[in-house]
């Protein structure tokens, strides 16, 4: 997929992106990216237009028919061959077919480049074969060709060229008519389905062309006699006579790795292709045990439990039979959700330490979209309604307007409590968890309220709003400005007395020393909080990476959250921490721990921009903290 096309997609699925992220993802820089969107911009015309709106682009469309038209030509045109992409995935297909070298000049003549074009798509054709131990090998002049096993070289045709290789691969009506049937009885899904074909597809293609996998490594002879080796052997009885053909036990298992290695089905009835192994409800305990140690987020998979512990069993297959998932379907998961990211990469630890086996990028992806699901099924059962008392002073009209705008902006649960500045209920206002009034309302209070106030008119910024009150619930744990404390929840709960900038050269121990005193001045901790943070620091180093740092551990008796924050200037290729974050959170029970989420989120958006964080490094002041992230927003109101 060529950049503009690759932009525009992305833009319709995701619906905004920031330069930097189109970058990552299309390996470029950022001002590639910024030529690449300015080329789109004008193929779109008047039909639609992509803009620049708060650091990240976003897609308008003016003329939904004209759009749909350009949309459509710019997608057929990207199947020529000006996309790199396919014009590798034919060149590893021109290569898997040959049944000798194949000429430099050959393969650019069949793609209608240059020599130097065919030579550059070469390379980067080795490099994506490294991975699946298959080598070019030859010389450009003389003729190159394709070296590896059998299965090394279906394997890498199924991972990154399945789309040219097998999806329009002449297979007949009657053996698409047979696999759907097949698949419908073991209730597999379209996606399913759509992976068995694609198997079945590679194997038809390399057998009838004299290329029969003959030999696979010795653990593959674990699916014999299991379900998806039962669903392989009947596929292919069904198949083999209607192309003539008796394919060998080795086939048979080649497609029972389909099965064993695919993404999990939707219907339960269709995971039992692959039933969960015996020692997976103890992975999956030592997971969310790992997880409660390293972040102390208790966090439970009662959601989607049970597709979770299939999810691990399949997985656990694809790592076993080196079934690699298209890194792509997975690349924006780390920035869309940091949090449940940190939470799957402890997965992995837990995993790889258990199995042995290596867990790749893209399946610590998909272990992140279920531990997100786990993370708002949390947030969720410890939502409380929202009170939220209205006090005017310009009559019952103008209460009740501004009662309908925050009701657009709060959750549907929240519990309005409408009362004038002439007749204050002094138990409602104290009750409530928030108190919002027009100018002048609450005068008679002498402001002693509990508590947190916001005055707004008759217009005000809503998405200002917002990022105030997003901090709400979390306020009766945790000491929190309100007004004007811009969006970072970070800079909202420290003060200049919980913000040191340390001396360079500073290292992480150090730093959560110097911040443990500074509380312990303060007499916001004890002893005990270091000595409860030091055997959490024993237990698992809570250095998120090289760059940031954030210990932290329950206080003794406290009733609110404290944090503390230090930086430690560096350069940007300099090794060493940047910041810590020492954070007290009450021992109490009923402590609504979703504060801790919302600070990682914060703090793992921060940690995962090196450049941010090492400018960051250097404010020297409570006051330059503020402004720095007033400037460099990165928390996001979930």
């Amino acid at each position: 997929m060529n950049r503009e096309t690759h932009i525009l997609r992305h833009l319709e699925t995701a619906l905004a992106a920031t330069p930097d992220g189109l970058a990552a993802q299309l390996d470029l820089g950022t001002r590639s990216i910024v030529n690449a969107v300015a080329r789109l911009d004008a193929m779109l015309g008047t039909a639609a237009s992509v803009r620049l709106v708060d650091g990240r682009y976003r897609l308008y469309i003016l003329d939904a028919r004209r759009y749909g038209e350009i949309r459509q030509a710019l997608l057929d045109a990207d199947e020529s061959l000006n996309d790199p992409a396919h014009r590798r995935a034919l060149i590893y297909r021109a290569l898997l077919r040959a049944a000798g070298p194949v000429r430099i000049g050959d393969l650019a003549s069949r793609l209608s480049v240059s020599r130097t074009t065919a030579t550059t798509d070469l390379a980067a054709l080795r490099e994506t074969l490294a991975g699946h131990d298959v080598t070019i090998t030859g010389r450009t002049n003389s003729g190159v060709r394709l070296e590896g096993s059998e299965l090394d070289l279906r394997m890498a045709g199924l991972t990154h060229f399945a789309e040219v290789l097998c999806d329009h691969y002449p297979l007949g009506d009657e053996i698409a008519e047979t696999v759907a049937s097949i698949c419908t009885s073991r209730h597999l899904n379209r996606s399913s389905r759509h992976t068995v074909l694609r198997w079945l597809t590679m194997l038809l293609d390399r057998y009838l062309s004299g290329h029969p996998l003959t030999e696979l490594p010795p653990e593959f002879s674990e699916l014999e006699g299991t379900p998806a080796h039962d669903f392989a052997a009947e596929l292919l009885a069904g198949i083999s006579p209607l192309v003539r053909i008796d394919p060998p036990p080795t086939e048979q298992l080649f497609m029972a790795m389909a099965v064993a290695g695919m993404r999990t089905p939707d219907d339960q009835e269709g995971r039992q292709l692959c039933p969960a192994d015996e020692d997976v409800p103890a992975l999956v305990d030592a997971i969310f045990d790992r997880i409660t140690e390293v972040m102390g987020l208790q966090v439970e998979a009662a959601e989607l439990a049970d597709e979770f512990a299939h999810h691990l069993t399949f997985m656990l297959s694809r790592m076993r039979f080196r079934i690699h998932l298209d890194d792509d379907a997975v690349a924006d998961i780390r920035d869309q959700y940091p949090v449940a990211h940190q939470m799957a990469e402890i997965s992995r630890q837990v995993l790889e330490e258990r199995t042995g086996l290596r867990i790749t990028d893209s399946e610590v992806g998909l272990l992140a979209g279920y531990h997100q699901v786990f993370l708002d099924h949390h947030e969720r059962s410890r939502q409380t309604h929202l009170r939220v008392a209205v006090v005017t002073s310009a009559g019952r009209v103008s209460g009740h307007l501004l009662r309908i705008q925050l009701a657009r902006i709060l959750p549907e649960s929240a519990r309005f409590i409408m009362m004038s500045a002439d007749q204050l209920d002094d138990d409602a206002l104290t009750v409530a968890d928030l108190v919002v009034a027009t100018p002048g309302a609450l005068a008679g209070t002498g402001g002693a309220l509990s508590s947190p106030v916001v005055e707004l008119g008759t217009v005000f910024d809503r998405k200002e709003l917002v990022n105030q009150l997003s901090r709400i619930r979390l306020h009766r744990y945790a000491d929190l400005q309100l007004a004007g404390a811009g969006s970072s929840l970070l800079v909202s709960m420290l003060d200049p007395d919980r913000f040191m900038a340390l001396p360079p050269g500073t290292d992480y121990h150090r730093a959560t020393a110097a911040l443990i005193d500074r509380l312990e001045e303060l007499g916001l901790v004890e002893e005990s909080f270091r000595e409860a943070l030091g055997r959490r620091e024993r237990d698992s180093s809570m250095l998120l990476d090289e760059l940031v740092g954030f210990p932290h551990a329950t206080v003794p008796g406290a009733e609110r959250v404290v944090l503390a924050m230090g930086v430690i200037p560096r350069s940007l290729e300099e090794p060493g921490v940047r910041a810590v974050f020492v954070m007290g959170v009450p021992d109490k029970q009923d402590y609504d721990d979703t504060i801790l989420i919302d600070i990682y989120d914060e703090i793992i958006r921060l940690a995962s921009d090196r450049s941010l964080i090492t400018s960051l490094s250097r404010v020297t002041s409570h006051e330059q903290l503020f402004w720095f992230m007033a400037d460099h927003p990165t928390r996001t109101n979930r």
